[in-house]
């Protein structure tokens, strides 16, 4: 009885595709289905403009355009307490403020979802790490 060893090579590109997609499904599972009131008020700016797209603000109405700059007005209360070492102080007197609970509850429906934006991220990391450590660490079996 002979026995054929037959031996396929995976493609750096296969490699990647795969890893991509575990990092994908790991990101979608660890992400918080939206981001909250905190988040908000505390992301960087490219971030939050990005979470509330001024784009589907056109379709809003008036409340919902009301509530956003409520909110991007707290952000600058805080950049601005940041300065004098009091943001933590003001973040959590917005957080329990009415007025921005109020604010936040109008606009959530606007907010993308941060898990597939997180399972996105995760994706291409893990996607260009599989490929890389394809190619660095198996050369000699591509």
């Amino acid at each position: 009885m002979s026995q054929y060893y037959h031996y396929t090579s995976v493609s750096p590109a296969e490699v990647g595709l795969m890893t991509g997609m575990i990092g994908a499904g790991i990101g979608y599972t660890l992400a918080p289905r939206k981001y909250n009131l905190e988040q908000l008020l505390t992301q960087k700016t490219d971030v939050f403009e990005k979470s509330i797209p001024k784009k589907y603000l056109v379709k809003a109405s008036d409340s919902q355009k009301n509530a956003r700059k409520t909110i991007v007005d707290a952000r600058k209360s805080i950049l601005e307490a940041v300065k004098n070492n009091t943001a933590e102080a003001k973040l959590a007197e917005f957080i329990t403020s009415p007025k921005l609970e109020n604010a936040y509850k109008s606009i959530k429906g606007f907010l993308p979802k941060a898990r597939v934006q997180t399972a996105i991220v995760f994706g291409v990391i893990g996607g260009l790490i599989g490929a890389l450590s394809k190619i660095v660490f198996f050369k000699d079996k591509l």
